[in-house]
């Protein structure tokens, strides 16, 4: 028997341990009898070439996009042959190379291709910046196998887009791939790795493009107002007459200032238009700020409290609506008394009279931590689709929600707003209430503060939001797992 023909059945021994365990047992004298009498017929694959050289590439690049700064491959690759380990980006133009890892998922359409036997990730993808920033041109790319070969890459083709979409295409993707293992474990290995810190620079670079296009005011002139409203718009413009309106019902509003900021450009004509109409109509305050882009939930949030004309700062969402008079009665009270070092949530009602929220708390993950390795924690609501229990006093709890909060400006500076980290949305509100709590203060579920909330219908959801949960998850994490067990003792 030759070398080659050894090396050939170790290497198929050494991937198919049960082969193994069937030869040294005597029911089949070789790999190679078991593969010509089973393996080939159950989709097992035989090394026919020497194993430090690389296989022919079995697969395509199906697309390169390019922005200034990064790239982004997608493809597929049977590899079950020789493994990826990850990509090689060579500018042949200054002979500057980077690597980037070799990440995986599902493509089921190359499963039907291949014939084969069991489901298999043949999905490949990549993400990073470019070897020289701005340089776009005379790159080469190519597979990096485990033993070191490697293969180029030709894309099928070639999409350059805009950084901001070039940023929302890589979350999309990201956030609707199809994997055969669960997918919070696998983004957390993931961006524990090299993908963290990508999306990281990524949106730090988004970040920096950020502007005020437009502010404009309507109404006022009844004097200053106690209260001033925070609600961040975004997708759908209805929500700005129709909450006023809903606190219309209830009190008169010539002391409350509404500042509803908007994350979409699109919608600045008619948020203007219905502001003006609302303001005159319901005797109120209305300024309009409207952002040149999506800048995300806490960036909007902060221009709102920077430029609001009150130190008593209510965040409130579009969909959220006062219950009854008591509980807009219960903001002047805020506003009267001062927060100090507190923040206050309220207590919201799904339309069915359910609630939604009575406060935060943090739940570990047992399942969810052993397939990570790591801490992994979620963010839960008290009584979330319970009947309600009347007759509550006020309490501390561990967190509430950005939904609906409460709390002096002063405040709010000094642990330095909404952290804008956070990708678009999720989790910037707990990470607030844990900071407030660690600089001395106090977080506060107010029953009296009694709101309607249509969870999830205030704003559109897009494809890049999946991708950026995954991200603010893993971040919120990161930063606070190793303090969670003590969060819930209030």
């Amino acid at each position: 028997m030759s070398d080659t023909l050894v090396a050939e059945d170790l290497d198929y021994l050494r991937r198919y341990p049960d082969v193994a365990g069937a030869v040294q047992s005597g029911r089949f004298g070789s790999a190679r009898e078991h593969f010509e009498q089973h393996g080939q017929f159950e989709g097992r694959l035989w090394l026919e070439r020497p194993p430090e050289t690389a296989p022919p590439l079995i697969g395509s690049c199906d697309v390169l996009i390019l922005s200034e700064d990064s790239f982004f491959l997608e493809g597929w690759t049977d590899d079950r042959l020789r493994s990826v380990a990850g990509f090689d980006v060579v500018d042949m133009n200054t002979g500057l190379r980077t690597a980037s890892a070799a990440y995986r998922c599902r493509r089921m359409d190359v499963e039907q291709h291949l014939g084969a036997p069991h489901p298999t990730e043949f999905g490949l993808w990549t993400a990073g910046l470019l070897p020289s920033p701005g340089q776009a041109e005379g790159l080469a790319f190519a597979l990096v196998y485990g033993n070191g070969a490697m293969n180029p890459l030709e894309p099928s083709r070639t999409l350059r887009l805009a950084r901001r979409e070039f940023f929302e295409h890589l979350l999309a993707h990201y956030g609707r791939r199809s994997l055969l293992s669960n997918v919070t474990a696998r983004s957390f290995e993931e961006m524990d790795g090299r993908l963290g810190p990508l999306v990281t620079d990524l949106y730090g670079r988004i970040r920096a493009t950020r502007r005020v296009t437009t502010r404009a005011g309507f109404g006022g002139g009844q004097g200053r107002p106690k209260l001033s409203l925070i609600t961040v718009l975004y997708g759908i413009p209805d929500f700005l007459y129709l909450q006023v309106a809903q606190f219309a019902r209830f009190a008169d509003l010539s002391e409350i200032e509404f500042l509803f900021v908007s994350n979409s450009p699109e919608l600045e004509e008619v948020l203007l238009r219905d502001a003006e109409l609302a303001a005159h109509v319901f005797r109120t305050t209305i300024r309009v700020i409207s952002l040149n882009q999506n800048c995300g939930f806490s960036h909007a949030n902060n221009i709102g409290i920077e430029e609001a004309a009150c130190d008593t700062i209510v965040v409130i969402n579009p969909d959220v609506f006062p219950y009854n008079a008591a509980a807009i009665q219960r903001l002047f009270r805020y506003a009267g008394r001062g927060m100090e070092r507190s923040i206050a949530g309220g207590k919201l009602y799904y339309a069915d009279g359910s609630v939604m929220h009575d406060g935060m708390f943090f739940e570990p993950e047992r399942k969810l931590t052993a397939l990570c390795r790591a801490p992994v924690w979620t963010v839960e609501h008290f009584r979330k689709g319970f009947a309600d229990r009347p007759g509550q006093a006020a309490r501390p709890v561990p967190a509430v929600s950005g939904a609906l909060m409460v709390f002096d400006r002063r405040f709010g500076r000094e642990l330095g707003l909404f952290d804008e980290d956070f990708v678009y949305g999720h989790y910037e509100d707990a990470d607030l209430c844990l900071r407030a709590r660690g600089a001395g203060g106090s977080v506060i579920l107010d029953p009296d503060l009694a709101f309607w909330h249509y969870e999830g219908k205030g704003s559109v959801k897009r494809p890049e939001h999946a991708g950026s949960g995954l991200y603010n998850r893993w971040l919120f994490s990161q930063r606070w797992a190793g303090k969670l067990e003590d969060a819930n003792n209030v």
